[in-house]
């Protein structure tokens, strides 16, 4: 059962620092950036050293946060559809959820 959540975890992560990599580039070069970073931590998060383990942790769960207030700012000032707002939200707290599970781990 672990290796199937860490498998996911992995896969979660990856997917996250594609999309953001892939629509980084016609929106803004910044968020491609995130997501070579986002892409790089998922890469090292189980990584043998325990210093470079932890930093990655540490960043996917800043970024996490920080795209849990994209989030809030954007469902407060753009008032996206209601279908929208909700999958943005499971989202981050699919992030926020995961973060802490690499953090306690």
């Amino acid at each position: 059962m672990r290796t199937w959540i860490n498998v996911f975890i992995k896969f979660w992560w990856f997917l996250q620092g594609i999309i953001l990599l892939v629509f980084g580039f016609f929106v803004w070069i910044p968020i491609s950036v995130t997501g070579i970073l986002v892409i790089v931590c998922d890469c090292l998060y189980d990584n043998r050293n325990h210093k470079v383990r932890v930093l990655s942790r540490i960043l996917l769960m800043i970024c996490a946060l920080a795209y849990m207030i994209y989030v809030g700012m954007l469902i407060a000032v753009g008032s996206p559809q209601i279908w929208f707002a909700v999958s943005l939200i499971i989202v981050g707290i699919t992030d926020v959820i995961l973060s802490i599970k690499l953090v306690i781990s």
